[in-house]
C-alpha cells in the first residue's frame, strides 16, 4: 500500500448523492438505485487518485480485473455512507472479495488516506507483512491474505516485477558511465513512484540495499 490523498469529489456525485441515498434507502432491493455510484465519472476519478491501482495489493486495474468501487465502511454497516465520496476507493476483485463486508470499530482496515500505511507495513519479497504489534495492519493483511501463497497469481506478478527491478539495480550499481547511470536512476525513480505497480515493495528493496541517487 501507498499513502494516498483524496481528490476532488465529482460533480455528478455532489449533485445527486442526497437524492440517490434517499431513493436507495427507500428501496434497497433495487439494484439500479443501489449501484448509481458506479457512474463513469466517479470511477474514473477514483482510478486517478489511486494511480489506477488496487488500493490494497497495488495491482494495476485492468491487469487482472476492471476494478471495483470499494466502500471502506461497508453499506451493510453504515447505509448513510453508501454514496459518500470519502468512503469510496478502488480495489481489485480479489481484495474486494476477501474484505467483503468486514468492519469492526477499533479493528478497522488500514486506510491509506488517513493512516501512514508506508510505515505500518513491510515487505518480504513478494509477501506483505505488518510492523510488530500493529494489530490493525495484521488484521488487514490476514483478511486480504497478502502474506499467503493463496494469492498465487498476485505473487507471481510481484516476483516478475522483483526480477525486473533487481536486474535494473544491478546494472545501475555496476555502471561506470555517469550518463547511463543517471538514466538508469531515472528509470528506478519511475518504477518507485506512488502510482506504479507494487512500488511500495520496490522501495523496500532500495532501502534495504542502501541505494541512493548518484
Amino acid at each position: 500500500m501507498r499513502n494516498l490523498v483524496k481528490t476532488q469529489e465529482p460533480n455528478v456525485l455532489i449533485s445527486n448523492k442526497v437524492q440517490w441515498l434517499q431513493d436507495y434507502t427507500c428501496d434497497q432491493s433495487n439494484t439500479y438505485k443501489k449501484y448509481k455510484y458506479r457512474h463513469t465519472d466517479i470511477k474514473s476519478q477514483l482510478k486517478i487518485e489511486t494511480g489506477f491501482k488496487c488500493v490494497y495489493c497495488e495491482s494495476k486495474i485492468g491487469h487482472n480485473t476492471p476494478g471495483d468501487i470499494e466502500h471502506k465502511v461497508p453499506s451493510s454497516k453504515a447505509i448513510n455512507l453508501h454514496f459518500s465520496w470519502d468512503n469510496f476507493t478502488i480495489a481489485c476483485t480479489e481484495c474486494n472479495r476477501r474484505k467483503n463486508d468486514y468492519y469492526e470499530v477499533g479493528n478497522e482496515f488500514l486506510d491509506p488516506y488517513i493512516d501512514d500505511v508506508e510505515t505500518m507495513l513491510e515487505h518480504q519479497g513478494p509477501l506483505t507483512y505488518w510492523q510488530s504489534s500493529n494489530e490493525r495492519a495484521e488484521i488487514t493483511i490476514r483478511i486480504l491474505e497478502l502474506n499467503s501463497l493463496k494469492r498465487q497469481a498476485l505473487i507471481e506478478r510481484k516476483v516478475v516485477k522483483i526480477e525486473e527491478f533487481s536486474n535494473l539495480l544491478e546494472r545501475f550499481l555496476s555502471q561506470t558511465n555517469q550518463m547511463l547511470k543517471k538514466l538508469l536512476w531515472k528509470q528506478i525513480e519511475e518504477m518507485t513512484k506512488s502510482d506504479e505497480e507494487y512500488s511500495a515493495m520496490l522501495l523496500t528493496i532500495i532501502n534495504r540495499k542502501g541505494i541512493t541517487k548518484p
